[in-house]
């Protein structure tokens, strides 16, 4: 089988949706597929701005024109495939086009406010409901098969009725061996959110949930791992008392963020949507008792009072109490942490590589077509 797994995105480890895209393709050339890969870097400009955005469609149909030629699947992901999945429709009727979805759009922008005046944020939300989703629904609607990262995404589409339940596959993502812990749960110390500083990933519920309990303890500490924005605009969430014992990292590669991650008690990351939320499992694994919500990794990979504690959307004070609970209660916390690692460990990039393969021989089965 020859797959083409193509993203708009750079191929950064660092970023989820590009660290899925990278590990997915390393796992199923060891399992014997050839993979072509098609990251924003191999795509012609512009790369950037609004001009990037309204013509990453037309790009990347340019670029698999030529570079999938020959492929029996091509992946592509979020709202940019619809383009291509026509021509392929037409031109190349015994390849199946995938439309992998790493978080629905449409999703994003109900967490996600627009900003700026009246007339900005009339032009923005015109633009992201009537092109961005539109070209997400299309994409899915185009493509042979389609495949998300969580069940509850899986769930979304179909009742959406962009694609039929039976032609959508879920595969969860693994946690890197890296991440893989032995330090001694009971020597953990201080709370973690690992993640983009972002409303949707739950900073207003993170931030004065965890200002409470700095207050309250003051002994404890905090780090802010992968914000993506800077050390002061991260702090300025946080109450002013409290400041100097929050640690900030805007940008972290995978090898440092795990290291620093297995040095804490308790990940908080109480996100309003993910696709999936790789953070989630990352933590699980490096030995973390974890607090989040029920969406993405917190719906598929954790089971609330046994491998984490699930709180409510935008609770601030729920999100206090459980971090406050594991904080308190060493038996719990090293309990909920073991459960949540092993779970983690089972959860591997090989395992996602075998279900993927999987996903890709249905894609193919629409078609009539065999594996080679």
């Amino acid at each position: 089988m020859k797959v083409t797994i193509a993203c708009n995105f750079p191929p950064d480890d660092r970023l989820g949706s590009s660290k899925i895209a990278l590990r997915e393709a390393d796992e199923l050339e060891r399992l014997g597929v050839r993979v072509e890969r098609v990251f924003r870097d191999a795509l012609p400009g512009p790369h950037a701005g609004r001009a990037g955005a309204l013509t990453s469609p037309v790009r990347i149909a340019a670029a698999l024109w030529s570079r999938a030629e020959g492929s029996d699947i091509v992946d592509i992901a979020g709202g940019d495939g619809f383009g291509y999945a026509r021509i392929a429709r037409a031109a190349r009727p015994r390849q199946a086009v995938v439309a992998r979805s790493n978080g629905l759009w449409a999703r994003v922008l109900e967490t996600e406010p627009q900003t700026g005046g009246l007339a900005r944020k009339a032009a923005s939300a015109m633009l992201q409901k009537g092109v961005f989703c539109r070209w997400e629904a299309a994409s899915l609607k185009n493509a042979h098969f389609a495949r998300t990262l969580s069940s509850p995404d899986k769930d979304d589409i179909a009742a959406r009725g962009w694609k039929p339940a039976e032609r959508i596959s879920v595969v969860n993502p693994g946690a890197d061996d890296t991440f893989d812990s032995d330090a001694p749960l009971e020597r953990r110390e201080g709370v973690v959110f690992m993640g983009s500083w972002l409303r949707r990933k739950g900073k207003r519920a993170a931030a004065a949930a965890l200002s409470r309990l700095l207050e309250s303890r003051p002994s404890l500490r905090v780090w802010v791992l992968g914000s993506g924005f800077t050390v002061e605009h991260v702090l300025s969430d946080f109450d002013a008392a409290v400041r100097g014992r929050v640690s900030v990292v805007p940008m972290v590669p995978t090898v440092e963020l795990a290291r620093l991650a297995s040095n804490a008690a308790v990940l908080l990351f109480p996100t309003l949507y993910e696709g999936f939320g790789l953070v989630v499992l990352e933590a699980m694994r490096a030995g973390l008792a974890v607090v989040t919500t029920p969406t993405g990794a917190g719906v598929d990979a954790v089971r609330d009072g046994e491998s984490g504690l699930i709180v409510p959307f935008d609770d601030d004070r729920a999100a206090e109490q459980a971090v406050a609970r594991l904080l308190d209660d060493d038996a719990l916390r090293r309990r909920i942490a073991e459960a949540g690692q092993k779970e983690a460990r089972r959860r591997t990039w090989q395992r996602a590589g075998e279900e993927l393969l999987a996903c890709y021989e249905a894609a193919l089965a629409t078609l009539g077509k065999r594996a080679r």
